[in-house]
C-alpha cells in the first residue's frame, strides 16, 4: 500500500477536520521534532492522520520482499535474525535512543529500527517469530528499513529462548555467536592506528569449563569491557570468531552485546582445577595462575574504594561544579571496593589485591556497609578496625602474580576467594 501525495493528504485533512493547512503542517513538524528529525515526513503525516481519526485501520499483509519505500500502514511477519545493541544519541540537543534488529521471512530481510520508548518495550530474542503492524518503509544508505508508525506494535508469535554455544564448539569464521563464561584474565587495553582507521582493543581470557580462549573487544565494546573485572561471569551475544595465533578467537565488534549473566557459571577455581595448583608464595612465577594459602598479617593503607560512574563503571572527573563521567556524561557516582592485604606463609609474604566482590568478601562487608562506614569514620580508623578483625585470619586465594608498574613490587591479583 503506497502513500498518497503528501500535499493531497494535508489538503484532505484540513478539509475534513476544519483545521487550516498551516495547523496541519505545524502538527507534522511537531512530530518530526519529537523524533529528533529522524522521522520521515511521510511517517509524521501518517501519525497525524491517526491522531485526527483519519488514518486507515485495515492493514495489508506484505512479505518482506514486497516492501517498497514509501509504504505505510502495512503488516509483516518474520523471524528475528540478529539484534543490534541499543545506542543513545544526541542530535540538535535532543537526546534519545534506538535499537535495530534484522527481520527475515524467506523472501528477503530488512532492518527494523525502534526509537526511544519502543526500545525497552519489546523483549526480543534471536530466532523468535514476530508480527509487526503499522510499519513505515523508508530507505537509509540505499537500503530499505522499517519503523513503527503511530500505534504500531510488535507481537511475539513464538519466542525463542536464547541459545548459547560452548566455547569448545566454536570454529573459525562463525557469526552471531552467543556464549557464557567467566573472565579469567584481562590484558592491558591498547590504542591502535593504521593508514585508514584508529581505535581501541581490549583482550581477555574467557572460560566456561569446556575450554578457555582469547577474546578481543573492539572500540565501543572495549570501553564496555572495562567495567568488568577478572572473575566476573558474563554473557556475550552476537560476536564472531576468527583464527588467531593460538587457535580460534572470539571477537566483539559493533553488533556484539556484553553483560553480567544471571545464569549459573562455575567459579574460577573450579574452572581452573585441572590446570592450577596450590603453591607456596616463594614458588609463584610471574603471570602464573596459582592458589595460595596463608595468613593475613596486615591490611595495606589505601582508600578501600574508588569512585566510578554509577551507569557505566568508568572513571569520573571531579570539578568545582561536582562530578561527571568522561565517557557518558552521567553525574551519579558509586564506589568500587578495593583492598590490599599482606598474605604470608612459611616461605614469604606478598601483597594480595582484591576488587569488588572479592574485596567485600575478604573484609566481611556488603557494598552498603562499606559506603556507610567510609562516610562515618576516617579511613585510618576503618583500616585499624579491619586489622583487628583480619590479622591472623587464614585465607585461600586463586589468582596470579604481576609486577606493579609504579612500585616495581610483585603483587598477587585475586580472581576468587576460596
Amino acid at each position: 500500500m503506497q502513500t498518497q501525495n503528501t500535499a493531497q493528504v494535508i489538503t484532505e485533512l484540513a478539509t475534513k477536520t476544519g483545521k487550516s493547512e498551516e495547523e496541519i503542517n505545524g502538527l507534522i513538524k511537531a512530530k518530526i521534532d519529537k523524533f529528533s528529525g529522524l522521522l520521515t515526513e511521510q511517517g509524521a503525516v501518517f501519525m497525524v492522520q491517526k491522531e485526527l481519526g483519519m488514518g486507515k485501520e485495515q492493514l495489508e499483509q506484505m512479505q518482506v520482499g514486497q516492501l517498497e519505500e514509501g509504504m505505510k500502514g502495512v503488516e509483516v511477519k518474520g523471524k528475528v535474525e540478529g539484534i543490534f545493541p541499543a545506542k543513545e544519541f544526541d542530535k540538535g540537543g535532543k537526546k534519545g535512543k534506538l535499537k535495530s534488529f534484522i527481520l527475515s521471512d524467506g523472501t528477503g530481510e530488512v532492518r527494523v529500527t525502534l526509537w526511544n520508548d519502543q526500545v525497552d518495550k519489546y523483549d526480543l530474542t534471536r530466532g523468535s517469530e514476530v508480527k509487526i503492524s503499522n510499519v513505515l518503509v523508508s530507505k537509509f544508505n540505499e537500503k530499505k528499513q522499517i519503523t513503527l508508525g503511530f500505534n504500531g506494535t510488535i507481537e511475539i508469535l513464538n519466542k525463542k529462548e536464547e541459545e548459547f554455544d560452548k566455547l569448545s564448539n566454536l570454529k573459525s569464521a562463525m557469526t552471531s555467536v552467543n556464549v557464557i563464561g567467566r573472565i579469567m584474565r584481562k590484558f592491558p587495553c591498547k590504542d591502535f592506528e593504521t593508514t585508514d582507521r584508529k581505535g581501541k582493543l581490549c583482550s581477555f581470557q574467557l572460560s566456561d569449563g569446556s575450554a578457555m580462549l582469547r577474546a578481543t573487544a573492539w572500540n565501543e565494546k572495549a570501553n564496555e569491557l572495562e567495567k568488568f573485572e577478572e572473575g566476573n561471569a558474563i554473557e556475550i551475544k552476537n560476536a564472531y570468531t576468527k583464527e588467531g595465533r593460538f587457535g580460534v578467537e572470539l571477537h566483539l565488534g559493533y553488533s556484539a552485546q556484553i553483560a553480567e549473566t544471571k545464569k549459573e557459571v562455575l567459579g574460577a577455581a573450579e574452572l581452573l582445577k585441572d590446570s592450577v595448583k596450590e603453591k607456596k608464595i616463594s614458588e609463584i612465577l610471574p603471570g602464573e595462575n596459582a592458589i595460595i594459602l596463608g595468613t593475613i598479617n596486615g591490611v595495606e593503607k589505601g582508600n578501600l574504594a574508588y569512585d566510578v560512574c554509577k551507569k557505566c563503571n568508568k572513571k569520573i572527573t571531579r570539578t568545582e561544579n561536582g562530578t561527571f563521567c568522561e565517557t557518558c556524561g552521567e553525574t551519579e557516582v558509586r564506589k568500587n571496593a578495593v583492598v590490599g592485604v599482606m598474605v604470608q606463609d612459611e616461605t614469604g609474604a606478598i601483597k594480595t589485591t582484591m576488587f569488588r566482590e572479592n574485596a567485600l568478601k575478604t573484609i566481611g562487608m556488603t557494598q552498603e556497609e562499606l559506603e556507610k562506614i567510609l562516610i562515618e569514620k576516617p579511613i585510618d580508623a576503618v583500616i585499624a578496625e579491619l586489622n583487628g578483625k583480619l590479622i591472623g585470619k587464614q585465607i585461600k586465594v586463586l589468582g596470579y602474580m604481576k609486577t606493579n608498574q609504579f612500585s616495581g613490587n610483585n603483587e598477587f591479583m585475586a580472581k576468587e576467594i576460596i
